[in-house]
């Protein structure tokens, strides 16, 4: 049985994001949620995953976890079965494939990430979608995302970071989302994201997912980032991304 209606697609192919709202159930979110903190804990005692950090007002705070899909056995499932591919196999029109997943936590004064399409980091294949499943309410103040419009190519950029002048000369929507609800995105998407401004965390999981005909490569784009973030690590800049736009402070 299908799950998205003709208005669901139409949404989607007119401006390349979907939100659905209360599609989880409270008790799938709670052992999501559970599963998160866990995740957290790894990185402050060595545990598996790709963990990255951020100075904020408060100290030192975790900004990003991934790379933990085949350590934890919840995220696991969760990632491979389920209503999630299911949505997703309807909108790729086949079956779809992890690419990578991640958890930003953004907590109280976590910053946000400029403008940027996931194209220009996603690398090795050309269209993907994401799925963003808040863990806390998403709303302006505490960082959630802008979108502008669905787009067919790469947008000038620097960095990953759109150019200014185009930023400016469209408009911006912001989607304030809370737990239950899905946010999907396509790659060439344009988003952003303020810093939060709230005393509250907005986490929130990121699942990307490429069609499976085009291939596995998630070990490759892990392999891959871990050399870039290498490559990258004597910059001032916080670098949590294959893209240069993260606006956190150095930790």
């Amino acid at each position: 049985m299908r799950i998205l209606t003709p208005a669901s697609h139409d949404d989607w192919n007119s401006n390349g994001r979907l939100v659905l709202c209360n599609v989880l159930k409270p008790a799938l979110v709670a052992e999501i949620d559970t599963a998160a903190r866990e995740i957290e804990d790894w990185a402050e005692c060595g545990g598996p995953g790709l963990h990255h950090f951020e100075l904020t007002d408060n100290g030192r705070r975790i900004a990003r976890s991934e790379d933990f899909e085949p350590y934890h056995p919840v995220m696991s499932d969760l990632l491979g079965h389920g209503i999630i591919p299911q949505i997703l196999s309807e909108l790729f029109g086949e079956p779809a494939t992890l690419f990578k997943e991640k958890i930003n936590y953004k907590h109280p004064g976590g910053g946000g990430f400029a403008p940027h399409q996931d194209a220009t980091a996603y690398r090795f294949v050309d269209h993907h979608i994401s799925i963003m499943m808040p863990l806390d309410r998403a709303t302006q103040a505490s960082g959630c995302l802008w979108f502008c419009g669905r787009q067919p190519t790469i947008l000038p950029h620097e960095g990953g970071r759109i150019d200014p002048s185009w930023v400016d000369a469209h408009v911006w929507e912001p989607i304030e989302v809370g737990p239950g609800d899905l946010v999907f995105f396509d790659s060439y998407a344009p988003h952003h994201s303020d810093t939060n401004r709230t005393d509250c965390s907005r986490r929130a999981v990121y699942l990307t997912y490429n069609r499976s005909s085009d291939g596995d490569f998630r070990g490759t784009y892990y392999e891959d980032k871990r050399q870039v973030l290498a490559e990258a690590s004597s910059t001032e800049r916080v670098r949590i991304s294959v893209n240069d736009d993260f606006l956190g402070r150095p930790a």
